[in-house]
């Protein structure tokens, strides 16, 4: 972890300064939503080698279901996060923040499932969750393009595995709804996770705080278990990454990010050719302060 940070190099410690930034360098921001097609049932895509198609819910996406319905669609953040993931060069890996013992728990998976299917060669564990509404598409997504890998819902039914693949879980989970600590707990999260991925999730002002006081949450268990004499318990790594649209939002985003974590912003050299500066699209990391 001492290393990645330092890789990293300075932190982030002015939210003007870091807002002004990334904005006067993304000038390609605002070009549109974001989503790959909101109109088309299945998208076909390639990631480091493995093909993939993604059926969407545009019915969903178009209604007015109370709670939103973003998660319906496949979004061009993610894909990009996913190419990431899978880049042989992952600061993630490369700094061992992920090993093949490693558990991993996505917020706001959306119906895609790419994290998981792209983090399940390379870890122990992936814990999916978003809204209900998601998850019976999310599911079926993970079992058509990994149709070997044990995927367990939130109602327990679960498909053959191989042993090169991890266990991964789909869950609901709402940030203003949910009991985080109860979560955990029933979950066998209770010693925490070694990284929370969020992907393209900060769009709503009204999402932020409870977005946030959820990173914090499922942070916590783990600096809970490394106040006791456990040398192995590393901090949980929050990873942000996001398409830069409202200067605005993501300013208030981040001030209430910093507030309990420490934030980096990934450097060029730690990043693949999409998520580059200039690209539109950012990635940040966090480390959750001393509580």
């Amino acid at each position: 972890m001492d290393s990645f940070l330092l890789a990293l190099g300075d932190e982030i410690t002015d939210v003007d300064e870091e807002t002004f930034y990334i904005f006067s360098q993304n000038q390609s921001s605002s070009r549109d939503l974001g989503m790959i097609n909101a109109k088309a049932e299945e998208v076909e895509l390639s990631i480091n080698g493995r093909d993939f198609t993604i059926k969407q819910s545009p019915g969903v996406l178009q209604s007015t279901r109370e709670g939103g319905t973003t998660g319906a669609a496949l979004w061009r953040a993610c894909v990009l996060f996913a190419e990431w993931l899978a880049w042989p060069k992952s600061p993630l890996f490369a700094y061992s923040l992920l090993t093949p013992n490693s558990v991993a728990l996505e917020l706001g998976a959306g119906i895609s499932g790419l994290m998981p299917l792209t983090l399940s060669p390379r870890v122990s564990r992936v814990v999916a969750t978003d809204q209900q509404y998601a998850l019976k598409l999310l599911q079926e997504n993970l079992t058509n393009n990994l149709p070997a890998i044990k995927t367990k819902s939130s109602k327990g039914h679960s498909s053959k595995s191989q042993s090169h693949h991890s266990d991964i879980d789909i869950l609901p989970l709402d940030w203003e709804t949910s009991d985080i600590a109860s979560f955990l707990t029933t979950h066998d999260l209770h010693n925490g996770v070694d990284a929370v991925l969020v992907c393209d999730c900060i769009f709503n002002y009204a999402l932020i705080k409870p977005l946030v006081q959820t990173c914090v949450e499922v942070c916590k268990a783990r600096q809970t278990l490394q106040s006791t004499p456990n040398p192995e318990a590393s901090p949980t790594v929050c990873v942000i990454a996001q398409q830069l649209r409202q200067p605005d939002v993501f300013e208030q985003w981040l001030q209430s990010f910093m507030a309990s974590f420490r934030v980096w912003r990934l450097p060029d050299d730690m990043l693949t050719d999409g998520l580059k500066e200039g690209s539109g699209y950012v990635i940040h990391v966090g480390i959750l302060r001393e509580q």
